[in-house]
C-alpha cells in the first residue's frame, strides 16, 4: 500500500513537470492560431516605423518650398561693370523673374573683393539675412566660399569652378565652342596671319578662351597666330587699352579679348581694327569694330540649381552647361563687318561644332612649349579642362608667373 503510494507521488511528480516542460515550450514558439491576433498587432508595430520612414524620405525629396528660397549672391566687381559681373546680374535677375521669386528672396551684392575677410563676412551677412542658397561668381571667391560652406552645413553653396563638396556644388559654362567660332572669324577678317588677344587674368577660364580662339583661328588658317598679352587684372581698363593699342600698333588689326572694360573696344575703334567682345554683347560699345561677341546666359544653371533645391535633388556636383543649353552664346555677327558669305561659312562650322565633327579640344595637342599635352583621340576631362594652365602651340607669349 505503502509502495502504491509512492508510486502514485512519483507519478504526480512526473506530470507536474511535464506540464511545466510543456508551457514553457508554448511560450518559446506560440502556435500560430492561438496567437493571430498577437501577429497581427506585431506586424502593424512593425509597419509604422517603416510608414514614418517613408514619410521622412518624400519630405527630404520634397526639399524646400519654392516660397521659402532665399538666394545670396556675391558679385566681385560691380553690376553694371559692362562684363563678368553684369553678365551673372542680369542672369540672376531673369532667373528670379522665371521663378516668380519675389524681390525679398534674392539679394545681390556687388564689388566685394577677391581677397581679404570682404567674401567670408559678406556671406555672413547673407545668411543672417535668411539666405539658404548662396553664390560665389568669381574665381577668387573660391577659398571663402569653401570655408563658409563648412562652417554652414545646413545652406546651399555655389561656386564658380569650385571643387565639389557635401554642400557646396561647382559650376561653370563651356565657352570654347563661341571663342572658337570667334577666332575663325577673326582670322578671316584679318588682314595678316597674326592676331591679338588682350586676356585678363591668366586662370585657367581664361586660358580656355584664348586657346579656343587659338585654334579657331588655326583652323580657319593653319598659319594663323594669337599674341596674348595679359592684363594681370579683373578690371583695370588702363592696362587693357595699353595692351590692345600696343599690338595694334604693331600691325595686328583684329583682336580678341576676355575682360569686363569698354577700353579695348575704343582702342580698336581708334585704330579702325576689329575686335570680339566678351561677357555681353559689345557692339554698342563700338559698332564699327566688333564682329560679334561670346554672351554668357546663367540662368539656365541657375534655375537648375534652385529647382533642384526645391526638388530635393540637389547635390554638390559638378554642373558644366554650354552652347546646347543656351548658357554659351553669340551675338548677332555685325553685318557692317562680316560679309554674308562668311556669316554662311560660320553656320557651317557651328553645325560641325554642334554635330561634335569638330572638337575645339580633341587630340592631339601640344603647347607652344612643343610639349603634348593631349594625345591623338583623347580628350580632357572636365577636371583638366578647369584647371586648363597651358598656350596652345600658335599663341605667342606665356602665362605670367
Amino acid at each position: 500500500m505503502k509502495v502504491t503510494k509512492k508510486l502514485i507521488g512519483l507519478l504526480l511528480v512526473l506530470a507536474l513537470a511535464l506540464s511545466a516542460l510543456t508551457g514553457c515550450a508554448q511560450t518559446s514558439a506560440p502556435v500560430a492560431a492561438d496567437t493571430s491576433s498577437d501577429s497581427a498587432a506585431s506586424d502593424t508595430a512593425a509597419a509604422e516605423p517603416t510608414e514614418a520612414a517613408e514619410a521622412a524620405e518624400a519630405t527630404e525629396a520634397a526639399g524646400i518650398p519654392l516660397s521659402e528660397i532665399k538666394v545670396g549672391v556675391v558679385l566681385n566687381t560691380m553690376k553694371e561693370d559692362g562684363g563678368w559681373s553684369q553678365s551673372h546680374n542680369a542672369s540672376f535677375l531673369a532667373a528670379k523673374e522665371q521663378l516668380g521669386l519675389t524681390d525679398d528672396q534674392m539679394i545681390i551684392i556687388d564689388n566685394v573683393p577677391d581677397t581679404g575677410n570682404d567674401c567670408a563676412n559678406t556671406i555672413e551677412m547673407l545668411i543672417g539675412e535668411g539666405c539658404n542658397m548662396i553664390f560665389g561668381t568669381s574665381s577668387g571667391l573660391t577659398d571663402a566660399i569653401h570655408a563658409e560652406a563648412k562652417l554652414h552645413p545646413d545652406v546651399y553653396f555655389h561656386q564658380f569652378e569650385g571643387v565639389p563638396a557635401d554642400n557646396c556644388a561647382s559650376y561653370s559654362v563651356r565657352d570654347w565652342e563661341t571663342m572658337f567660332l570667334l577666332g575663325y572669324a577673326g582670322a578671316k577678317l584679318s588682314n595678316g596671319d597674326k592676331l591679338g588677344f588682350m586676356a585678363a587674368q591668366p586662370q585657367a577660364s581664361v586660358v580656355r578662351a584664348v586657346n579656343a580662339y587659338a585654334l579657331g583661328a588655326k583652323y580657319a588658317n593653319p598659319n594663323a597666330t594669337v599674341q596674348v598679352v595679359w592684363a594681370n587684372s579683373w578690371y583695370d581698363p588702363a592696362k587693357e587699352k595699353e595692351g590692345a593699342t600696343s599690338m595694334l600698333a604693331s600691325g595686328i588689326n583684329v583682336l580678341g579679348y576676355h575682360g569686363s572694360t569698354t577700353a579695348v573696344a575704343e582702342a580698336c575703334t581708334d585704330a579702325g581694327a576689329f575686335m570680339s567682345g566678351f561677357h555681353i554683347d559689345m557692339h554698342d560699345y563700338a559698332p564699327t569694330a566688333v564682329y560679334s561677341s561670346h554672351m554668357w546666359n546663367w540662368t539656365p544653371l541657375y534655375v537648375e540649381f534652385i529647382n533642384r533645391a526645391v526638388a530635393g535633388t540637389w547635390t554638390g556636383e559638378m554642373l558644366y552647361m554650354g552652347i546646347d543649353s543656351g548658357c554659351a552664346q553669340l551675338a548677332p555677327w555685325n553685318t557692317d563687318i562680316v560679309s554674308a558669305d562668311l556669316i554662311a561659312e560660320l553656320n557651317g562650322v557651328q553645325a560641325k561644332l554642334e554635330s561634335g565633327e569638330i572638337q575645339v579640344f580633341g587630340g592631339p595637342l601640344s603647347d607652344n612649349t612643343g610639349k603634348e599635352v593631349l594625345a591623338a583621340g583623347a580628350e580632357f576631362t572636365n577636371d583638366q579642362l578647369i584647371g586648363m594652365m597651358f598656350l596652345v602651340d600658335n599663341v605667342i607669349g606665356q602665362l605670367p608667373s
